[in-house]
C-alpha cells in the first residue's frame, strides 16, 4: 500500500513531469537529426547580416555598437536561427495559422517588389490618366444662397413658393423670408458631393443645372423646399499629367501590383488540384447557424421542424 502511495505521489510531482518531457524532446531531437543533411546543421552568418544587425542597433541607439554589443547581437541572431531550424524540424509551424499567414504575406511582399521594378513611360501614364480621369479631376464648385420653406407650415406650399420667389426677384432681403432652419443660408466654393451631404443628391443635381445670378426654384430636398441663388459656378476639369504625375504613377503602380499578384496566384494555383469536400461546401453555404446545420444533416427533419416555429416567432411572422 505504501509503495502504491509513493508511486502515486511521484507521478504527481512536477519535477517528474519536467524530466519526462525533457527525455521525450531529447529522443525526438535525436530521431530528427538522424535524417539531417550536413548542410542543414551549418549556420553561416554573413558579413552583410552582421552589417545589418549593426545598422539596426545604430538606428535605435543613435550610435554604433561596441564589440561586446555586436557579439551579443550576432549570438542572438544565431540563437534565433537555431530555434527556428529546430522548430521546423519538429513541424511546429505546419498547423499554426499565424505562421502560415505570415509566410503567405511575405510571399505577397516578394511579388509586390518584383512587379514594382518596371517603370512606365509617359505615354502609358497618359493612357492610364485618360482611362481613370474621374480620379484626377478638379471637381466643380458652386457658391449659392438658399431660402428654406417648410411645406408643413403652409396650407398651400405652391402659393407660398410663388409669393416668396416673387419677393426675392423684386429685391426683398432673403434674411427676412422663408421658415426657420438650422441649414446654412450661404455656401461658398462647395463641391457637389459636399452639397449632397447637406441637402441630398436630388438637390445637388438640380442645383448644378440652375441658371446663375437669379433666384430660382423650387428645389426639393429631404427637408422641404428651397429657393436658390447661384452666385458663382466653377466647372470641373481634368488635370494634365504634368500636374498629377506622382499621383498617377502611384495609382498605376498599385494597380500593376494587384494585377501581377493575381496573375502569379493563378499560375501557382493551377499547379494544384483543389478538392473541396461536399460536407465543407454545405457548411460554407449554410453558415454557422446551428439550426441551419441541423436542418442540413440527414435525418434531422424532425429537429428542424421543431425549431421552425421558434424561428418564425423570432422574425415576427405569424
Amino acid at each position: 500500500m505504501k509503495a502504491r502511495q509513493f508511486v502515486g505521489g511521484l507521478v504527481r510531482e512536477p519535477l517528474v513531469h519536467f524530466l519526462a518531457l525533457g527525455a521525450a524532446l531529447f529522443l525526438l531531437f535525436g530521431l530528427t537529426r538522424e535524417t539531417d543533411q550536413p548542410s542543414e546543421r551549418r549556420i553561416v552568418v554573413t558579413a552583410g547580416q552582421v552589417e545589418q544587425l549593426a545598422g539596426q542597433f545604430s538606428r535605435t541607439w543613435m550610435r554604433p555598437p561596441t564589440e561586446a554589443e555586436l557579439a551579443s547581437l550576432v549570438e542572438r541572431h544565431i540563437r534565433n536561427e537555431v530555434f527556428y531550424r529546430e522548430a521546423q524540424a519538429l513541424g511546429l509551424g505546419e498547423d499554426d495559422p499565424y505562421v502560415r499567414n505570415r509566410l503567405a504575406l511575405k510571399l505577397q511582399f516578394v511579388l509586390d517588389d518584383l512587379s514594382a521594378e518596371a517603370e512606365p513611360t509617359d505615354a502609358e501614364l497618359q493612357r492610364f490618366l485618360d482611362e481613370h480621369a474621374e480620379q484626377f479631376t478638379v471637381p466643380a464648385r458652386l457658391s449659392f444662397s438658399q431660402v428654406y420653406l417648410n411645406p408643413d407650415r403652409h396650407p398651400d406650399p405652391a402659393a407660398e413658393v410663388r409669393r416668396v420667389l416673387e419677393a426675392l426677384r423684386g429685391g426683398a432681403d432673403a434674411a427676412g423670408l422663408g421658415d426657420p432652419s438650422l441649414l446654412p443660408s450661404r455656401f461658398d466654393d462647395a463641391t457637389l458631393p459636399e452639397i449632397a451631404r447637406e441637402f441630398g443628391e436630388e438637390f445637388a443635381d438640380e442645383l448644378a443645372e440652375v441658371q446663375p445670378d437669379r433666384w430660382s426654384g423650387p428645389v426639393p430636398s429631404p427637408f422641404g423646399i428651397h429657393l436658390v441663388f447661384v452666385t458663382d459656378r466653377e466647372p470641373g476639369r481634368q488635370l494634365p499629367l504634368e500636374e498629377v504625375r506622382p499621383a498617377v504613377l502611384a495609382e498605376w503602380q498599385d494597380q500593376r501590383r494587384e494585377q501581377a499578384r493575381e496573375e502569379a496566384y493563378q499560375r501557382m494555383r493551377d499547379r494544384y488540384e483543389v478538392v473541396i469536400e461536399p460536407e465543407a461546401q454545405a457548411g460554407a453555404v449554410i453558415g454557422s447557424n446551428p439550426a441551419n446545420q441541423a436542418a442540413a444533416r440527414p435525418g434531422a427533419q424532425g429537429s428542424a421542424g421543431t425549431g421552425g416555429p421558434r424561428r418564425d416567432a423570432a422574425e415576427g411572422r405569424p
